[in-house]
């Protein structure tokens, strides 16, 4: 079957991947709290009726679309309604026009019920092993970084998704809805709503994480052809975040 372009107010896009680079370059372009208009607003717009839960965001009628910040370190697109609500919408899923499947869902749960754990445990990592520059070493190159350079890996062959694999093999478990939270305006992240399983998957992430701290573009680049070697340095999690 041939490949289907996307054409949006005129625009077209022979692959999702120039769709993607289009809108993160606009999404760039604004202010936090900026008002999308003129060209950008009609194909957003347009955009915004790909998305599999267009009705729902769309709601009762879209007043303007802004950029603003969301819960995390990051920004994207929002839509105001004529009523006043207000809701997000990624810009990567209207693309592809498909909802993320069950386990997707089970998967960003899991990571967020990580997040804060990892945040604390890479601040305490730089606090204690950074030079005078505030700087550590990529594990995997050697460079001294600073904090904002830097991702908290899983290394390879534990990565984050094989823990979540592991984590359902071992406890038999069968991924329902009602394990996580529902969709709603504002909610940038799914949770696990059972916190007796929520605290569970965070015991087990604790106890098997193998991390490494490397340079952010070296993370994104990362293959499944990476070799597996002894870290330089490992990130332990400090002990009070794994017995809680």
């Amino acid at each position: 079957m041939a490949r289907q372009s996307i054409v949006l107010n005129g625009i077209e896009f022979k692959f999702q991947k120039d769709a993607i680079d289009h809108f993160k370059n606009m999404l760039d372009s604004y202010r936090n709290g900026q008002t999308i208009t003129g060209d950008n607003h009609d194909t957003l717009l347009a955009l915004l009726e790909r998305h599999p839960e267009a009705d729902k965001k769309i709601g009762c009628g879209v007043k303007r679309l802004y950029k603003d910040r969301t819960d995390m370190p990051t920004s994207c697109f929002w839509i105001e309604r004529t009523d006043g609500s207000q809701t997000d919408f990624s810009y990567r899923t209207a693309i592809s026009a498909k909802r993320k499947s069950l386990y997707q869902e089970f998967l960003e749960a899991c990571r967020a019920s990580v997040q804060d754990d990892l945040r604390l445990t890479k601040e305490k990592f730089f606090e204690k092993f950074s030079d005078q520059h505030g700087k550590v070493e990529c594990d995997i190159t050697g460079d001294k970084i600073a904090i904002y350079e830097s991702h908290l890996d899983h290394k390879k062959p534990l990565t984050f998704q094989v823990l979540v694999n592991t984590f359902i093999g071992a406890n038999d478990i069968e991924i329902k809805p009602e394990m996580l939270s529902m969709d709603q305006d504002a909610q940038f992240q799914t949770t696990i709503i059972d916190l007796e399983l929520k605290d569970k998957f965070r015991r087990y992430h604790h106890k098997m994480a193998q991390l490494r701290v490397i340079k952010a573009e070296r993370n994104l680049s990362l293959g499944g052809s990476e070799r597996i070697l002894k870290s330089r340095n490992p990130v332990l999690i400090p002990m009070e975040l794994v017995g809680n």
